[in-house]
């Protein structure tokens, strides 16, 4: 657990150097963050602003992803395992290949019927992320409010769930919190695959594109040659793609099990580090549907939106306070963020070459990633101001605003409604 403390405390250094873009200089100053979705959770550095005269907090609505996890599938480390061995059978294994060797065997032994679980490092990210919302707006979390939690059946997520209303029960004991994990909510608590994603001209060649990316992306390093005596017969039962990738996904994992001191990044070098960063960068990016030309995948998110919308409304007609809070997956932050409007989210390219210097999921996605809307009211005022916070810092949308970065909750909701209708959803067998 010192070693978990450690990590965190320099996670603090981390987030001050986070720019808009990011530079080949950020990421070998950072090499961490080439970890992508698998990055940890960084410590917000921005300001908050103070909330205009006379208007306080009564309201919070959070989405946020589980925190650091073991890869959901064990499939990297079997294929890794019988290809080492198949080297090692027939002697083709330099001393550096069997150091490797050995290390996989560790990591594997550690995540054996561990797949997709929360690390103890996944737990702390959401302590301390509800430790800091209780920070921030003490005035509301100290009351004795309703704070309502649900969660996907996950386990992970679960888990992630319960250690952050664990941290806001400690803090204010007089919180009444109920927790929720039902296949009933789901249908906007994950993507809704129900709805239908209109297809088009562009997907299928972006896809195509995307592939050819992947595999220049993903290749061998001078690294993995050295792991083979002989590197060309290695290759002949080693699909080179494939293995990178592996490596590439057991090493950017390694930064969820601090407690391991084990590293993979020697294998790819700083070079293989950024480029798998950039492949899965460039995936996500098409596989949500938030590059030029793709598919409207972030439709599926649209309930989660209408859901944020109706309890919120519901919320400032009753009157009251509370605390709303939801928790999934990196597959529905991002496709969010984007839906949203937020300036992290927008703006990428189909230049898959430059992609990464306008959109990275390092800043939008890493483990614990969240996005919180914060409602504040003026006496019996009905004109209610809201303001928007991915991972924690004060972000923009697309909606006009005399007193940014708060928004009048009537024009962001009439925006958002608006945005929905105009999608004309459709659901299959309806």
């Amino acid at each position: 657990m010192k070693h978990i403390g450690l990590v965190l405390s320099c996670l603090l250094l981390l987030g001050w150097s986070v720019a808009a873009q990011t530079s080949r200089e950020e990421l070998l100053s950072h090499i961490e963050l080439t970890a992508g979705n698998y990055a940890n959770y960084p410590v917000p550095t921005g300001h908050l602003t103070p909330a205009p005269a006379g208007y306080e907090p009564f309201y919070i609505s959070h989405y946020g992803r589980h925190g650091a996890r073991y890869q959901t599938s064990d499939k990297a480390f079997r294929r890794l395992t019988h290809q080492l061995d198949t080297a090692l059978s027939i002697g083709l294994l330099t001393e550096y290949g069997k150091d490797v060797r050995n290390r996989i065997i560790l990591a594997a032994a550690d995540a054996k019927d561990r797949a997709g679980k929360l690390t103890a490092l996944g737990g702390l990210q959401h302590k301390a992320i509800a430790k800091r919302m209780y920070g921030n707006y003490t005035a509301l979390l100290s009351q004795p409010l309703e704070v309502y939690a649900n969660a996907s059946t996950s386990g992970r997520v679960i888990r992630s769930m319960e250690n952050f209303c664990e941290e806001l029960k400690d803090l204010n004991p007089n919180l009444s919190i109920k927790m929720d994990a039902r296949e009933e909510d789901l249908w906007y608590i994950k993507a809704n695959k129900t709805i239908v994603v209109p297809d088009n001209d562009t997907d299928g060649p972006l896809y195509s594109k995307l592939k050819k990316f992947r595999q220049k992306m993903m290749a061998w390093t001078p690294q993995m040659e050295a792991m083979f005596t002989d590197p060309d017969r290695a290759r002949s039962f080693i699909d080179a793609y494939t293995f990178a990738d592996d490596l590439f996904n057991v090493a950017a994992d390694m930064y969820c099990l601090p407690e391991l001191r084990l590293s993979f990044n020697d294998l790819l070098g700083e070079d293989g580090m950024i480029n798998g960063f950039r492949s899965y960068n460039a995936a996500w990016c098409l596989w949500e549907g938030l590059m030029p030309g793709a598919k409207k995948s972030y439709y599926r998110v649209y309930p989660l939106l209408q859901n944020f919308l109706d309890e919120a409304d519901a919320m400032i007609a009753s009157g009251g306070s509370g605390v709303r809070l939801r928790f999934g997956h990196d597959s529905v932050v991002l496709p969010f963020a984007y839906v949203l409007g937020f300036q992290e989210a927008t703006g990428a390219t189909d230049d898959m070459e430059d992609l990464h210097n306008h959109f990275s999921i390092f800043r939008l996605i890493p483990m614990g990633a969240n996005i919180q809307l914060i409602f504040f009211r003026k006496g019996k005022s009905k004109d209610i101001l809201v303001k928007f916070l991915m991972n924690e810092n004060e972000t923009s949308i697309p909606v006009k605003t005399d007193c940014y970065p708060y928004y009048h909750w009537k024009d962001v909701s009439a925006y958002y409604r608006k945005l929905i209708e105009s999608a004309h959803l459709t659901y299959q067998n309806r």
